[in-house]
């Protein structure tokens, strides 16, 4: 059952559960109707798995709801059949087939564990472009921030229920991991539109509460960006064409300076309520107010590279102009 939901409120930039609700729902009717189409090309030469493929585009469109693996799994079927490799989209079609329905509630797992052992394969086909060495976290770290999460999303529900509803809407499952000791660079956290609802964190690069809301402020916003952009792209510019990024070391295409610009305000705008909230101690508030500072400095650098290279789509320009004006207004 698709969601109704006000399409004149999409590009809003204040977070909203029930466009999250509307979005959770689009990714599944745009899953469902990929999935119907591959039924229909694999008809004569896979009938097997056109009929495994058609039913369960039947169940997504009546409400069955997938997790992430079934959305990267789709792509995988997609890549191999453009390939003309047979054998492994018969497989790979098999695998999306016997996925349950998406649990209820959030799922964290753990890189290294067998119950994240079908994700990391898939994190680790290539197919998704994900260049992200991972390695598992020690035990009793991943216990302690599973600990922090509910701890976070606690404080998130009573102190801004509105991102909280949209965070544990757009965010179904956690991959705790870390960067292997050799890795020049760690990682914070990622997300990537081919896994919609995961999030993979780095527990060693968020130690406190404060940490823990702002990291699922940033990295949720990437998923709210995905599943805005459906019709059409945020930019432009092609992948090739490197700007110099004012948030990372390493030159970036001009969609992933757009990300992080956006999610800027939204880590501000998340930290700015935690700061006037007398739910936290002094200390809490204070480091608040400081993350503020910083994030608002980080949308204006990544802001000055947006506005003088951007080739921004329509539904781009108007979600980054939202932003703008929250962080001009605030």
């Amino acid at each position: 059952m698709t969601a109704i939901f006000c399409y004149e409120n999409l590009a809003s930039f204040a977070p909203d559960p029930e466009r999250a609700r509307y979005l959770d729902a689009r990714a599944h009717t745009e899953l469902s109707s990929s999935l119907r189409h591959l039924s229909e090309v694999t008809a004569q030469a896979l009938p097997g798995e056109s009929a495994l493929l058609a039913k369960l585009a039947g169940r997504v469109a009546q409400g069955r709801r997938l997790p992430s693996l079934a959305f990267a799994t789709y792509f995988e079927i997609a890549h191999l059949l453009m390939q003309n490799n047979g054998v492994e989209a018969q497989d790979a079609v098999a695998r999306l087939a016997a996925f349950p329905a998406r649990a209820a509630g959030l799922t964290i797992l753990r890189y290294g564990e067998a119950s994240a052992a079908p994700l990391e394969r898939q994190l680790s086909t290539g197919i998704s472009n994900i260049d992200l060495p991972l390695a598992s976290v020690d035990e009793e770290l991943g216990d302690q921030f599973t600990e922090l999460i509910e701890q976070g999303l606690e404080l998130m529900r009573s102190t801004i229920p509105a991102l909280h509803g949209e965070v544990t809407t757009l965010v179904r499952e956690v991959l705790l991991a870390q960067s292997p000791e050799a890795s020049e660079a760690q990682f914070d956290g990622a997300s990537h539109y081919q896994f919609w609802g995961l999030l993979m964190l780095n527990p060693t690069r968020h130690r406190d509460l404060i940490e823990v809301v702002e990291v699922l402020a940033h990295e949720s916003a990437h998923s709210l960006l995905f599943g805005l952009t459906v019709e059409e792209p945020l930019v432009f510019n092609p992948d090739d064409e490197l700007f110099r990024s004012p948030l990372r070391v390493d030159p970036r295409p001009m969609d992933g300076i757009y990300h992080a610009t956006y999610v800027s305000a939204r880590m501000a705008w998340a930290m700015e309520r935690l700061a006037d909230s007398d739910a936290l101690t002094p200390e809490q508030r204070e480091k608040a107010a400081a993350a503020v500072t910083k994030d608002r400095e980080n949308f204006a650098a990544g802001d000055n590279v947006v506005r003088q290279y951007g080739r921004l789509s329509e539904t781009g320009a108007e979600i980054m102009a939202n932003a703008r004006d929250y962080i001009a207004a605030a």
